[in-house]
Order: structure tokens, then sequence, then C-alpha cells
């Protein structure tokens, strides 16, 4: 074998290595090609990664649902109070739902969690925390305390505990909105004025009168004054329940009230 015949047996081609390399150009394209899927990719991740922090706080939601139903099957089928904007351990919040209802489904009272300086704070592994919260820098303290979930101040009397509203009242339970997210503030009730969450795809989850947890979009539980709000659910005022242009028109397809006509302040 000549010296030539020798050297391209062994895979050398004017002057180039044929060892399964990269040329320069080849390296190049490969690099570009890299950069685009990884772009291609990271909304995808974002995506699964927001889908499966809602997964979490819907259920969530479905064990304050559980909690919450028991509580009214004990109560004559009353709510609980929606609580007060002060500390958790204020004597007015004895029976707010926040210390009523966790014992439920096994968990401490909010008041309980105060007390012990172990406050939910976003972070947190816990059914009182919402996976997609934000105020990473909240600080809570019994005088400011912090929601992520709130109970619907139409399911009870203004002022009053075990009056007016029965959950046995409710005209259709499967789209009457109980219990929501709330929009991480030291408010433990929510209506559809106040209820500026849209923590998840442009919505958030709800408990409603039947127990069941499901995810609503913001047009479908928003009212009058909501900041975002169009169409015809901002034409209605939060407190409006009648039929004409309230709550219970034929338009509404998700209800704040029980049923049409109720008010926070009857007697």
């Amino acid at each position: 074998m000549t010296e030539r015949a020798d050297f391209e047996a062994r895979g050398w081609r004017s002057g180039v290595c044929r060892t399964g390399g990269f040329t320069l150009p080849q390296l190049l394209v490969v690099i570009s090609l890299g950069a685009i899927l990884v772009g291609t990719m990271l909304p995808a991740l974002n995506t699964a990664q927001d889908t499966m922090k809602a997964a979490v706080c819907l259920g969530n939601m479905h064990q304050w649902g559980l909690a919450i139903s028991l509580y009214t099957a004990d109560h004559g089928d009353y709510y609980p109070y929606v609580g007060d904007a002060a500390s958790p351990c204020d004597t007015a919040d004895t029976w707010a739902w926040y210390n009523v209802v966790p014992p439920y489904i096994n968990q401490t009272k909010l008041c309980d969690l105060y007390t012990a300086n172990t406050p939910p704070t976003p972070g947190m592994k816990s059914i009182w925390i919402c996976p997609s919260a934000t105020n990473v820098t909240v600080n809570p303290a019994s005088s400011t305390p912090y929601f992520c979930y709130a109970l619907s101040v139409c399911t009870h009397e203004s002022s009053f505990v075990r009056n007016i509203f029965k959950r046995s009242q409710i005209v259709k339970p499967a789209t009457t909105i109980i219990f929501c997210e709330e929009p991480e503030d030291n408010f433990s009730d929510t209506s559809g004025r106040y209820d500026t969450v849209q923590r998840h795809f442009g919505g958030s989850n709800f408990v409603m009168g039947d127990g069941h947890a499901e995810w609503l979009a913001f047009q479908n539980f928003c009212r009058q004054g909501n900041p975002g709000c169009t169409g015809f659910n901002n034409a209605v005022a939060w407190n409006n329940s009648g039929t004409a242009i309230g709550d219970w028109n034929y338009q509404i397809i998700y209800h704040w009230w029980f049923f049409p006509g109720a008010s926070t302040s009857q007697n």
C-alpha cells in the first residue's frame, strides 16, 4: 500500500480529520438549534409548573370545601362567621371560619398558628397557602394576618353567627360561590366586587355550595367596580341579589347569593 493509500484508509481527505467531530459551521448550527429548542421549551415548562400549582391550589380548595360542608352539617346548615380584618384571636373571631373549620380536616386553628408564631406564609406547603402566591415579602402578625383564601361575605348576615342563611336555601348549589381565593391581604372574606384574584390562567379556584371545587375565569365571578370586569357582570353591583339587574339575572351563570333578594343586612 502506498503512503497516500494508507493516509486515505485512515480516514483523512485533504487534510480534514474524519473522526466524527463537528466542523465550526456545524457547531454553530447545533448551538443555534439548541438555543431555539430551549426558547421553545421554557414556556412549556413554565406552563407545566403553573398548571401543577393551580392543581395543588384546587386540592386545597377541595379540602376546605369538605371541611365547610362538615361544619354546616354539625351546625344546623349554617355557614361559619367570615371573621373581621383584625387579629385571628379576637373574641369576635372565636367563631370565624379559620378557627372553627380547620379541626374538621385535622388542621390547626389559625389563632393557634399565630399564637405559636408559625403563621402561614407564601412558600409553605400548607392548606392555607396557594403555591402561586407572590407576596414573598409578607411578614404576617396577629394584628395584620395574611390570607390566600376567604369565605364569601354572602354566606352570613352582617355581624351575626348562625343566622338567616342556610346551605339548604341555596337555589343553585353547583353554581353558587361559597369559598374563594383571596388577593393576599388581611381580609378573611370577599365578594365579586373585591375578589380580584387571577392567579391561575386569568381566573381562580372556588368552592361551590354543593361542596365541589372548580376554576372560574375572572369574567364569570367579577362584579361592578372590580378592576378589569367587563360586560354584563360589570353592570351588576356585588350586593344586588335581585332578578331585574342583579346576581340572579338570566345572564349570570355563577352566583354569589343563595337566592334572589338575599341581603347581608336582613333582620
